[in-house]
Formats: structure tokens, sequence, C-alpha cells
């Protein structure tokens, strides 16, 4: 964030604010790596799944780390509500407190641990000191806290409230400590995870103090508050580039765990001069399955796409979510209430929420006048996450539970100036990463296969939306393993934008009694094509409970980016690239992105005539009235608006004076999965009700593909939109 002279009130010296919140961010950072370098588990140490915060006593936010961002809200709300906890009790320098209940303490979910510890200068409490992170098991009915079976919260973990304290100035509590251990699976590596979080803390406590001991404790205190107002103005003056309006949007959540039901995520945003409001009223009641979404979690949610769309360069702090506004009814999907279920909420549910607000600020972004917020705009993220948890005994007796964090190589949405990332992550994810195939076999008795991009994930689109990837695995040191999956991006995959299509789905398969071990005993390094399997076992999008041998071989899929433009405008020269690294095939190189190759090089010729006639195609067989112009930018199949109405970039054809043009234009609809893996996109179908198609909306005039979106409907009702 750039200070100048409209940002910084008189009588403040820029440069003292910038080191201060410098300082700050740089601490918390530092906790970070205090908590990497203590922590014993790869979840931690190979994947970054915590955060780390630094909070003001009434628990506003100085500081946050950029590792998980919807942890923004769930640690806000467990300090918030720890602080009116303990109301009155005695405090001291070397006090911890734990909690991970997301009904009470605002956690995503019972293995996301908070550690919380008071910060004192002299006598006078200045601050929280805030660590959380993904402990590998918590207790409850299922390894790794994750649990599709559960009815209620009290089967998914044990659950800690706020004020639950568990080290008593700079000592740990001994009889919560043998509470704790004693219900946990792993003890060891439990109470080491815990010890990390609180040496994270004690970091940051001794940084904060040193720093408000250089600056003094008034100007800290000040100096801070001019950085939260900072930072709502900024952000406030971003909102004010939207396009005043009401905007409405549905996402799903699939799979509550016990049935394939589809349960409705709905938001309507009010952007009004420099203040949104996101208001989820309409959204699915809770349900008794594991997708329930805390409140804490849901601004986080909302904060993990608000925040890179908007606020892509203003350092975190509270002034950044002060212009947003979230309601939510309470009993809902979104903000339930015991005794629901809620340990898969937030990778679900909150994965939706942030797909769901990127598609309302795409629309409130298209019509801005700013180049700059216009730009913002982009292909939906996969953003759900692909998990597989195992559980079992080693050869050599030990208990283990691997939390497999390749779920995180999901592909994010295209951008309006290029494709979107490979194996990205979540929008929640800014410092996402992947574990080490050595890493994981090293800590964990499996044997990878393979470990690839997805290439039937990315959203088509005249930039591509980001791949997953995808991998193999059979055990080895262990006889079998008890699995838990969920694949929470299957059906309702995630949208393109301006005529992008959208990205792949996600899944889990278990090859039984397969020829892996004589393969791997004469030395043959095994593929797909190799492996022969007396069944090939489809898993549900959640299930638990799933028994895997030495003779099964483990397979997991992980979802794509949607696009971003129409691909019959991606420069077909990227396109050759693209078949040459193997990422889309020839055949859809033609039927797809109207590219013609002839040993591997673009026909000019051919590639023009076959582009004309997928236009032709769009429209029923009849030749387009406008041509595309010479040179079309990749990303002006989106439909703009001026005075005279809306019109598409690419050819400058007028489509419609209405407010909404999508009445005005074509529209083809088919079954979702059907219609993607014509286009070798691999979707799961959906046959129960509701439905879930794809519309096609196309340029009467140019044969233009303006937008695709996915949409759910049931027969007899009136047809919602995603």
């Amino acid at each position: 964030m750039t200070m100048n002279s409209t940002h910084v009130p008189a009588g403040y010296d820029p440069v003292t604010l910038e080191v201060l919140r410098m300082r700050l961010d740089s601490i918390v950072e530092e906790m970070g790596s205090a908590m990497i370098r203590s922590s014993g588990s790869p979840v931690i140490t190979e994947s970054g799944d915590f955060n780390t915060a630094l909070f003001d006593p009434e628990g506003r936010i100085y500081s946050y780390s950029d590792f998980v961002q919807f942890h923004i809200g769930s640690g806000s709300v467990a300090v918030q509500n720890l602080v009116a906890e303990i109301k009155g009790e005695p405090l001291h320098p070397g006090d911890a407190f734990i909690c991970n209940d997301p009904h009470t303490a605002g956690s995503a979910h019972p293995p996301d641990t908070n550690v919380i510890s008071p910060i004192f200068y002299g006598d006078e409490l200045i601050g929280w000191a805030q660590s959380q992170a993904h402990l590998v098991d918590v207790g409850g009915m299922t390894p790794g806290g994750f649990a599709p079976g559960a009815y209620d919260c009290f089967s998914e973990a044990l659950r800690l409230p706020p004020g639950v304290k568990i080290f008593e100035q700079g000592k740990p509590i001994e009889w919560v400590r043998r509470v704790l251990l004693n219900n946990v699976r792993v003890p060891t590596l439990f109470w080491n995870d815990v010890r990390s979080l609180v040496a994270s803390n004690n970091t940051g406590i001794r940084r904060l103090f040193s720093t408000v001991e250089e600056f003094g404790l008034a100007a800290f205190r000040e100096y801070t508050r001019v950085n939260f107002e900072i930072a709502e103005r900024v952000v406030r003056e971003r909102i004010a580039l939207l396009a005043d309006g009401v905007y409405e949007a549905d996402e799903w959540t699939e799979h509550n765990g016990h049935i394939n039901e589809l349960y409705r995520v709905h938001c309507t945003m009010t952007k009004a001069d420099d203040q949104i409001t996101m208001d989820f009223t309409g959204s699915s009641p809770q349900t008794d399955g594991f997708i329930n979404l805390s409140y804490g979690t849901l601004v986080g949610s909302v904060a993990s796409a608000l925040v890179p769309i908007l606020a892509w360069d203003v350092p975190f702090n509270e002034g950044v979510m002060t212009a947003c506004t979230v309601l939510a009814e309470q009993g809902s999907l979104v903000n339930p209430v015991p005794p629901a279920p809620i340990s898969n909420g937030h990778l679900t549910t909150g994965a939706r929420v942030s797909r769901l607000v990127t598609k309302l600020l795409n629309e409130a972004a298209r019509t801005s006048t700013s180049e700059l917020i216009r730009a913002r705009t982009q292909g939906v993220w996969a953003d759900s996450w692909t998990g597989g948890i195992s559980a079992g005994t080693r050869d050599d007796g030990e208990y283990f539970v691997l939390f497999n964090m390749d779920g995180g190589g999901m592909g994010t949405g295209a951008q309006p100036v290029t494709d979107g990332l490979d194996c990205g992550g979540m929008m929640t994810q800014v410092n996402n990463s992947l574990p080490d195939v050595e890493m994981n076999e090293m800590l964990y008795p499996v044997l990878y296969l393979w470990k690839r991009l997805n290439t039937a994930s990315a959203g088509h689109g005249a930039y591509r939306g980001g791949q997953g990837h995808e991998f193999a695995w059979k055990l080895h040191g262990t006889p079998e393993v008890i699995q838990t999956v969920f694949a929470p991006n299957a059906q309702v995959v995630a949208d393109g934008f301006g005529g992008g299509f959208p990205g792949g789905g996600s899944g889990h398969a278990v090859w039984r009694t397969t020829n892996i071990n004589d393969l791997l005993d004469q030395g043959t390094v095994p593929t797909d094509t190799d492996l022969t399997a007396g069944a090939r076992e489809l898993l549900e999008i959640n299930q638990q409970g799933v028994t895997i041998g030495s003779d099964d071989v483990f397979m997991q899929w992980v979802a794509g980016g949607g696009g971003y433009g129409d691909p019959l405008l991606r420069a077909p020269d990227l396109v050759a690239r693209d078949v040459a690294d193997g990422y889309v095939t020839d055949a859809v190189a033609a039927k797809v992105y109207g590219v013609v190759l002839v040993d591997g090089e673009v026909d000019g010729t051919e590639t023009e005539r076959r582009r004309a006639a997928l236009r032709v195609e769009r429209l029923g067989g009849r030749e387009p009235a406008v041509s595309i112009a010479p040179g079309a930018a990749p990303g002006s199949s989106a439909p703009q608006r001026d005075s005279d109405g809306w019109y598409c970039p690419a050819s400058g054809a007028r489509l419609s004076t209405d407010d909404d043009w999508r009445g005005d234009v074509l529209t083809r609809s088919s079954a979702a999965a059907q219609r993607l893996s014509e286009l070798g996109v691999r979707v799961r179908s959906r046959d129960a009700e509701p439905a879930v198609l794809i519309d096609e909306l196309v340029s009467p005039a140019c044969g233009t593909l303006l937008e695709t979106r996915i949409r759910v409907e049931s027969r007899g009702k009136e047809a919602e939109t995603l």
C-alpha cells in the first residue's frame, strides 16, 4: 500500500507509520517461522496450514500473517469470545488459552486449534498473540478430525470452548494436559504442536514488547489506530469504484456426508457508495451433516475473496473488513447452532462462499468506470479442498494418521491477462504449498505411483483455468488403512468468466486386487495403463471407513479453475504450446479452440476456417452478421456496457438495452457433466434431482461465446442460477 498525503492524517509521520506497520507484519511472520521450526507435523511444516496474528486488548487485529485467510474470521472470533469469557479473571504473563470449538470459539473446524496468550507491557494488557494450526487428530469418531458420518458436533472431536487455560505463568497446567492427551489418537504429536503454538505466541510477545518499548506506548497506540483508518480508507475507495446495485447469486454445497443432496448458499450483495453488505439470508437451513459453516469462518471466507480482489496491496489489519457487513440467519448452513456437525464446513460451504463472493464482485466490477477494477474480474477458482485421511498401524506396531495435504493442489481461476495457476490452491491459501512425495513416503507407509497434472480439470478459455493434479499410491509398510475422503467439488464445478468454460471436478477411486506388487517385483514403473484391477471402485463424494489393503491402489484427482474469455480468442500459438506440453489433445484444440495443427504447427488458414465454422455452429447454422475485429483481445468476449446498452467488445455487436443482457442472447442448455466431457473436462455426473446444467450464452450477431454458467434446476420449479 502506497502512503500519500491523501491517506496520512496531518500530524503523523508517514515513515513512522510504515515502519511500525511493517514491524507488526514482520512479527507475525516470525511467529510463523517459530511454529514451523518447533512443530513436528507436516501439516504445519510442509503445507503451512496455520495462521499467526496480533490483536489489541479488545480483539481487533493489529496484524495477520498471510498463510490461511479464512482464519481471519475464526481467529478474531476466538480472541473476542475469549476476552468476553474471562472478563474479570486474573491474567499473568506466560498464560495461554486453548480452544477449538467452532460453535463457541469460531474455529473453522475442530482440528484448527487456537492458542491465545496475553501480552503485557509492565502491568498493562496491551494485546493478544494468537496462533492457530490444523492439528492432525483431535479425537472424535474418525481419525484426523473430519467426520462424514457424524450427525452432531459431539461425535466429531473433543470440543474446547474459550477460556480453557493450558499454560499458567509459563508452565503447562498438568491436569488439563492429561485430559487432552487422553482424548486424542497421537498424543505426542498433539502436545508437541500445542507447544509449538505457545512458542509462536512467545515469539510475538517478545517482539511486540520490544516494539512498544522502542516507540513508546502512547505513540504505538496512536499509530496503530491511524493504520487501521488508512487501511479502511483505501478499501472504501476501491469499493466506491464498483457499480452501485443489488446483486444476487447462488452456489451449492454437495453431499452432507450422509446423502447426495445439494445445499444452497445464497448471497445478496448490496453495494452503495463505499460500503458492501453481504447478506446470506436464503441459504439452506443447517443440516445434520459435517458441511455446516461457523459464522467466524463465514466472515473469513468472505475476506478470502474480498481481500485479493479489492485489497490486493493493502496490509491486513482491522480496518480492511470494516467496510463490509456480513449477515447470516442463525440456524442456517452458514451460521449454525449446536448440535450441528461442522468438521468440514470450511472446505465445503466456506469455499463455496469464496466462489460466490468472486462471482458477485465480477458482476459489480464488469461495469465499473475504473479500468483497474474491471481488470479484477476473473474465472472462479476451484476452491474446494479434496481430502484424504489414512489411519492404521505400521508393521512396527506404531499407530499413524496421515492427513494428506496434496488435497490443496487445485487450479485457480484464469485472469484477464494470463492463465490460472496450476495447483495454486484455494483463495484462502496465500502461501499454499504441497508436500514433497519423499517427505510423505518418509513419514508415512505409502508409496506414490504417480503425481501429475490433472489435464482433464482446466476450464477452457482465451485464458485457461489452472489445472489441479492427480496422484496414486499403494501401501508400503502397513497391511491396511482405514480411509476417509471428501471431494466437495465433484458435480457443481467452478464457473468461468466472459465466455470461459467451467473447470473440472474432483474425486477418489480405489482399484481393488491389482497387479501392482507384481509390477514392482518386475522392476516396472507402474502407469494407469499397465495397472490391472479386479474392480474399480468410485468412492462417494464424502465417505469414511473405507478399507484399503496391500494389493489396492488409491487414486485422487483434484479440480481445476474456470477459464476467462471465449476459447476461440485464445492465441493459436498458445494452443499449440498446450498440445506440445500435453495439457490438451489435438482433438480438443480443434473442437474447443478451433486451432488446426499440422505436425505440431498452427495451420493459419485452416484455423481461421475452423473458428468461423464453430461460430456458425453456435448460431445454429447461420452466418454471423458481424465479424470479430482483427486482433480482438483475448478477454474481449465479456459483455460491457455504455450509454447505449450492452455490447460485445470482440466485435462491437450490440446485445441489449436491458439492465440484464442475458435475456436477449442465444442460450444453449445441457447436462453439465455430459457437455464438459465432450470438451475433455471431467465432472461427476448427477442423476438425481436437482439437475446440474450448463448454459452457454452466445451473441446472436457475431457468434461469440459471452458467458458459460453452471445452473442447478429442479423439475417443476423455477430454475435457480449459480
